[in-house]
């Protein structure tokens, strides 16, 4: 379940850098049917997905910035 979680939000994530709650508790849903709206499995989820967000910004931004300043100095 997890795995697919990771794939399904590198995808929400290239769609949409901050995509609306709506679109992330369809995404667990979607992941998880048979659990309530309210329950551990569908928070836990929801919270992974936070992270996995978390984790694919700072990546992005930190390797955009390597790049720049590459960039920048051998274009000098």
């Amino acid at each position: 379940m997890l795995a697919i979680l990771v794939y399904e939000t590198k995808i929400l994530f290239l769609k949409s850098r901050d995509p609306p709650q709506g679109a992330i508790d369809a995404l667990v849903k979607s992941i998880a049917p048979g659990f309530g709206d309210t329950s551990k499995t569908i928070t836990f989820l929801k919270s992974k997905v936070s992270s996995y967000y978390a984790d694919h910004r700072s990546r992005l931004n930190s390797e955009s910035r390597a790049y720049a300043e590459d960039y920048i100095k051998n274009n000098r």
